[in-house]
């Protein structure tokens, strides 16, 4: 039996270390963007989705209130080993994480345009959470139809 694809929004902070130099949407575009190279994995801290992401789901990703593209999930969230711990304390200066999940580099898309959550909680009523927000197929459809217009 394979667990259910599901579809979350990804609410990107300024405040992570890995935006720290970031102050617009286009470092947040320049990181996804990087994750078409090694490695493929997007680090959790403390949270991370309550109902995981099994291989196929779908990432939204948002920075500043913007959804600006996505990713789909290669491997589901995984805890981090100790060495791998270790390895990102020395490039990114936090031994933070705990988690982290491979997403598949070829699915990586930046979207013409970037719907605020705002103009999306207008046209579909969804109610975004500070970090992680699960959607439906039809709120996915509605949110790539603002994105690309």
């Amino acid at each position: 039996m394979t667990a259910e694809k599901l579809i979350c929004v990804f609410s990107l902070s300024k405040s992570d270390p890995s935006f720290k130099f970031t102050v617009e949407i286009k470092g947040a575009i320049d990181w996804l963007k990087g994750k078409q190279e090694k490695p493929h994995a997007y680090y959790f801290r403390e949270k991370k989705p309550k109902k995981g992401l099994p291989p196929g789901s779908i990432i939204l990703f948002s920075f500043e209130g913007q959804i600006f593209g996505q990713a789909t999930v290669k491997e589901d969230i995984k805890p981090l080993s100790i060495a791998e711990k270790e390895r990102l304390r020395t490039v990114s200066h936090s031994a933070d994480y705990k988690h982290y999940l491979t997403l598949e580099p070829s699915s990586i898309e930046i979207f013409r345009f970037h719907p605020t959550k705002e103009d999306v909680t207008e046209e579909t009523e969804l109610r975004f959470a500070q970090l992680f927000t699960y959607i439906n197929s039809e709120q996915y459809q509605q949110i790539l139809k603002m994105a690309k217009r």
